[in-house]
C-alpha cells in the first residue's frame, strides 16, 4: 500500500511541481498574486490535448501547450503594463476568459487521449515517475541556471527591492512581463505534462491551481530548511511542498475519502501552511536569531 501511495504522490505531484514553481516566480519573487494560471494552465493542457488528438508527436505538444500559457502571460503583462490593471484584477479577469477560450479549443468540456501517442505511452507508474524525475530535474537545473544569469538576478532584485532595482537601471516593466509569461509558460507545461499522465484534458483542470500552489509553497518553506544558496531553497522548497501537498491528497483518496471533497483538504491545507507559517515560522526565526548571537556574546 505504501508502495502505491508513494508511485501516485510522484506520478500526479512531480507535473505539478513545473505549475508550482511558475506560481512561486509571481508570488515570492515578485511578491504578487497572478491568477492567471488557473486559466492558463487549463489552456495549456487543453492546447496539449487537441495537438496530440491531431497527431502531433507528444514533444511538440508538449511546447504547444508552453506556449499557450505563455500567451496568456503576455496579455495579462498587456493588461497590467498598458492599461494599468492591477496583477491580481488583470489575472482574475484572464482566468474567468481563458474558461471560454480552453471550452472552444477542446470542443467539449472532456477530451479523452485514448488512443493518441504521449510522453508515457503504455508505461506503468514506475516508468512514468522516473521520466517526470527527469523531466522535472531537467526543468529545476535550467531555472536555477536563469536565476543566476544578468537576467534572472535582475529579476530578483525587482522583487526584493524595486528602488535598488531602478537605480540600477533595470527595467522593471521588462521584468514585470517576463515573470507573468515565464509564471504561465511554466503552468502550460506542468499542465502538458498532467493531461499526459492522467489521460485526458478538461475545461476546469485549472480551478483551485493557484490556492494549491500557495499552500504548497508555503508547506516548502517550512519543511524544508536547506542550508546553501537562495535559488537551491527555492528549488528545495517547491519540490518539497508540491510532493507533500500531493502526498496528504493521495492520502486523503487512499482513506476512503471522495474526491469531491479534494478541493476542501486543498482549502484546508492552505489554512494550516499560512497558520503554521505565520506563527512557527516567526518562532524559528527567533530562534534563528538568538543562536547567531549566541556566539558574539560568548567571545
Amino acid at each position: 500500500m505504501l508502495e502505491h501511495l508513494l508511485l501516485d504522490t510522484l506520478v500526479t505531484g512531480l507535473p505539478l511541481v513545473v505549475v508550482f514553481l511558475g506560481i512561486h516566480t509571481v508570488f515570492r519573487l515578485r511578491s504578487d498574486f497572478d491568477l492567471t494560471v488557473e486559466g492558463s494552465f487549463a489552456l495549456g493542457g487543453a492546447v496539449t490535448a487537441i495537438a496530440l488528438v491531431a497527431g502531433i508527436g507528444p514533444v511538440l505538444a508538449v511546447l504547444a501547450g508552453t506556449c499557450a500559457g505563455a500567451l496568456a502571460g503576455l496579455v495579462t503583462a498587456v493588461l497590467h503594463l498598458v492599461l494599468k490593471v492591477p496583477v491580481l484584477l488583470a489575472g482574475l479577469v484572464m482566468s474567468i476568459g481563458l474558461f471560454s477560450v480552453t471550452l472552444h479549443v477542446l470542443g467539449a468540456p472532456t477530451v479523452s487521449l485514448l488512443g493518441a501517442i504521449t510522453l508515457f505511452g503504455h508505461g506503468g507508474d514506475i516508468s512514468s515517475s522516473v521520466l517526470l524525475a527527469a523531466i522535472v530535474a531537467a526543468v529545476l537545473a535550467l531555472y536555477g541556471l536563469f536565476l543566476r544569469t544578468e537576467i534572472g538576478l535582475a529579476l530578483r532584485v525587482c522583487g526584493a527591492n524595486p528602488q535598488m532595482a531602478r537605480s540600477q537601471g533595470v527595467d522593471e516593466r521588462a521584468m514585470t512581463m517576463l515573470a507573468l509569461v515565464l509564471a504561465n509558460g511554466l503552468a502550460g507545461f506542468g499542465a502538458a505534462l498532467v493531461v499526459q499522465t492522467q489521460g485526458y484534458a478538461d475545461v476546469n483542470m485549472g480551478i483551485g491551481t493557484f490556492v494549491a500552489g500557495v499552500g504548497a509553497i508555503l508547506l516548502g518553506e517550512l519543511i524544508a530548511r536547506p542550508d546553501g544558496s537562495a535559488i537551491r531553497r527555492i528549488l528545495i522548497c517547491v519540490l518539497v511542498g508540491t510532493l507533500v501537498y500531493r502526498l496528504i491528497l493521495v492520502g486523503a483518496l487512499r482513506i476512503g475519502l471522495p474526491a469531491a471533497d479534494l478541493k476542501g483538504v486543498t482549502a484546508l491545507t492552505l489554512v494550516i501552511a499560512v497558520a503554521a507559517h505565520r506563527y512557527l515560522g516567526s518562532g524559528l526565526r527567533r530562534v534563528g536569531r538568538v543562536l547567531a548571537r549566541e556566539p558574539m556574546q560568548a567571545s
